[in-house]
């Protein structure tokens, strides 16, 4: 309990120890699983379970005692199972210790984003923010004539009928087409169910068709529909709700990567993860004091410097094509909301 009080006391200060205290965590990015090192500048710029795990435990700290958690949404989705797993994570957490939950839409809450914003007790935008897309999509592409003319013969073996599905390189099928119809039609089904028990009466009634026809709204056309509780930015609702001296405390890390991250290169030369530093033997901490004397300089891309090298950079020019990759495929995301 001492230290309780001591933790409390070393953030709010003698003079403001009981007012009220809010913890944030700011959600931005694209919802992705991710299994490459956890300080990679992909991983920085995704948001799923492994990463934001550790946000919550510190946002719902009871020896803090904090008033509620405010949570900054800015995503354009992406994986409906890390959204429904964060979800899932924030409303555990909530309800075992009692904090309430209010969650914010910044740019663009839309689609899984929209998704964690039924993790809030009452959800907020801005008028200018774009909320909903309530659907799924997924695109792929069509090469089939370009192959032809080129004399590519594509050649797939499966044992199961259903084993290859949409193959950009062979024509769809209607039975194909279907079964991914089926999927989508399913997923559809458990976002909508997700948001009418976390909104119930408070979604506009009558309105289902607009409401879960994948478009995106306007704050204050989301806030008529129901979709979220008020207008107004993080800071001034919960002022308003918990006083003008509440404090703020933020428990998530910097969405962007730093400059070191430049070419896909920040976590290769600042280390992995622990559980990829137990297997490629890289260096401890950033000083020289690694094993053997050969220090950080000779584990600088995870293996000896006396061999290996060429390998070594191979896997640096390929997290950088990688990381190149990973941002195409975010820009296309968030172009999808982007309002010209």
């Amino acid at each position: 309990m001492a230290l309780n009080r001591l933790a409390r006391w070393s953030i709010m200060g003698r003079k403001d120890y009981d007012e009220a205290l809010i913890t944030v965590v700011k959600l931005s990015g694209v919802l992705q699983a991710f299994t490459g090192p956890a300080r990679a500048p992909q991983a920085r710029r995704l948001l799923n379970l492994d990463r934001v795990e550790k946000w919550f435990a510190r946002a719902f700290s009871k020896g803090i005692r904090p008033a509620a958690c405010a949570v900054a949404i800015n995503s354009p989705g992406g994986s409906a199972v890390q959204a429904d797993l964060i979800y899932g994570l924030i409303r555990r957490l909530s309800k075992s210790s009692g904090i309430p939950v209010y969650t914010f839409a910044e740019d663009v809450a839309a689609s899984g984003g929209y998704w964690l914003m039924c993790a809030g007790d009452k959800s907020y935008a801005l008028e200018t923010s774009l909320v909903g897309s309530i659907g799924v999509i997924s695109a792929t592409f069509g090469a089939v004539d370009a192959a032809q003319r080129l004399g590519i013969e594509r050649r797939v073996y499966t044992a199961g009928e259903a084993k290859m599905q949409l193959d950009p390189f062979l024509p769809v099928t209607p039975e194909q087409e279907a079964r991914l119809r089926d999927l989508m039609d399913d997923l559809h089904d458990s976002f909508k169910e997700r948001v009418r028990s976390s909104r119930g009466e408070r979604l506009a009634a009558g309105k289902d068709d607009q409401l879960f026809s994948g478009r995106a709204w306007t704050g204050r056309q989301a806030l008529k529909l129901g979709l979220v509780d008020g207008l107004g930015d993080m800071r001034s609702v919960m002022q308003a709700q918990f006083g003008e001296k509440a404090r703020f405390l933020l428990c998530s890390e910097p969405p962007q990567p730093s400059i070191r991250d430049l070419f896909g290169l920040g976590s290769l030369l600042h280390g992995s993860s622990s559980t990829s530093c137990s297997a490629a033997g890289l260096a401890q901490g950033g000083g020289d004091g690694g094993s053997g004397g050969g220090g950080a300089a000779q584990r600088l891309f995870g293996q000896p410097a006396s061999g290996g090298g060429e390998e070594a950079y191979y896997v640096a020019a390929r997290s950088a094509v990688q990381a190149a990759m990973d941002e195409a495929e975010e820009r296309a995301l968030w172009g999808r909301f982007k309002v010209l």
